[in-house]
């Protein structure tokens, strides 16, 4: 039947057209004569058998009915072909190439232009670290690369180097519990895997770290593996004169005595709106390089464990700690400037109120501050 409809369907115009005639031509013929011309008939009948009927009775045959004709199979058209859609678009090219911006993000960094994590991706915590440092150097503060910032900041060479991974680095890792409980009963909330310390030593997220190294044997190669990783120059900030907090932009810069910006970082601010003292200027009180961290179960309403706990707990120093590996104090109870952790969340998640920083970023601001030093939040 397949093959069939086929020859109907590649039938030429006029072939199919006749084959339509056919059917719908018989079909007319015997509606005529059977709607139009019967009463002519009749008539002429009726007068003959009238006639002949005075000589006696006459019989008129009746021709006999002509049979339908079997109906013509009726030609159906080839389905249409599928609509080939087209491919979609490669993904967009980088707005600016991966190894210029990584390269500017190490400038930037040693500068303390903080974009959070190096990792070579132009985003919004790079175009405000960008538009710090121009407006440092007085030119207009767009984030935007130019052909200055390119001359300044844009040279893809000397900013990498390799790091050999000792024995002494995984003596240094301590496990990572996975309850408050657990967690207090450590001597120090050390590095968990290689990966996480050397990301942190070189200020790089640990998804940087990999695509930079891709054949190491993450998270924890052996001891003698040399990885590629950015060339930092870490140097002490100058004398401050104060802190600015921008709540909307989520970063803190701070200023040297002249009046001049020196540094600039990205940061996380508190969930709820209330406790964002924003137009209020605070006080540093106290400042600690390997803070420990009070668990106060109060303060995790939310998490079944810490409610069942009940009770506060200490937790030791170290990069893994709650508040990592800075702590300053500020003079309004239960806030405070830190470190964390996780740099990948800075300035995306939110804290229950303290203002928090990577750690090295953390670790080069406490080492600037002094009693009663001012602390300016903006709206």
């Amino acid at each position: 039947m397949t093959e069939t409809l086929h020859r109907i369907a590649d039938m030429p115009n006029s072939a199919a057209e006749n084959r339509f005639a056919i059917v719908f031509g018989y079909r007319l013929r015997h509606i005529c004569p059977m709607n139009v011309r019967r009463p002519f008939r009749l008539v002429v009948v009726a007068l003959g058998a009238a006639f002949l009927g005075l000589a006696g009775c006459v019989h008129v045959p009746v021709p006999p009915p002509v049979p339908p004709a079997a109906p013509q199979p009726i030609p159906v058209p080839h389905p249409l072909p599928p609509v080939v859609q087209p491919l979609p678009p490669p993904p967009a090219e980088p707005s600016v190439p991966v190894d210029v911006a990584f390269a500017i993000q190490v400038r930037l960094d040693r500068e303390h232009f903080s974009t959070g994590g190096i990792d070579g991706r132009w985003g919004s915590k790079s175009e405000k670290a960008l538009a710090a440092w121009q407006k440092k150097n007085g030119k207009p503060a767009t984030g935007q690369i130019d052909e200055a910032v390119m001359a300044a900041l844009g040279d893809t060479n000397g900013v990498m180097t390799t790091y050999a991974v000792a024995a002494a680095d995984h003596a240094a890792l301590t496990p990572y519990p996975s309850s408050w409980l657990e967690r207090s009963l450590q001597e120090r909330m050390g590095f968990a895997s290689i990966e996480e310390m050397l990301a942190e030593k070189f200020h790089v997220y640990r998804a940087t770290l990999r695509r930079l190294n891709p054949d190491a044997a993450w998270p924890d190669p052996p001891a003698g593996t040399v990885v590629a990783v950015p060339l930092i120059k870490a140097k002490a900030l100058p004398p401050l004169s104060k802190i600015e907090i921008r709540l909307e932009q989520r970063t803190l810069r701070a200023y040297g005595t002249n009046g001049q910006l020196v540094a600039h970082f990205p940061c996380s601010i508190a969930a709820d709106k209330a406790k964002r003292p924003a137009g209020e200027t605070l006080r540093v009180v106290v400042w600690a390089e390997n803070p420990e961290y009070t668990f106060d179960p109060e303060l995790f309403a939310e998490d079944p464990e810490a409610v069942a706990i009940g009770k506060k707990l200490r937790i030791p120093p170290g990069p893994n700690n709650p508040v990592g590996l800075a702590w300053i104090g500020l003079d309004r109870p239960g806030y405070g400037i830190h470190g964390s952790p996780s740099p990948e969340d800075i300035s995306k998640t939110e804290s229950h109120g303290c203002f928090r920083l990577t750690n090295w970023d953390a670790l080069q601001l406490v080492r600037a501050m002094r009693k009663d030093f001012p602390v300016v939040v903006l709206p």
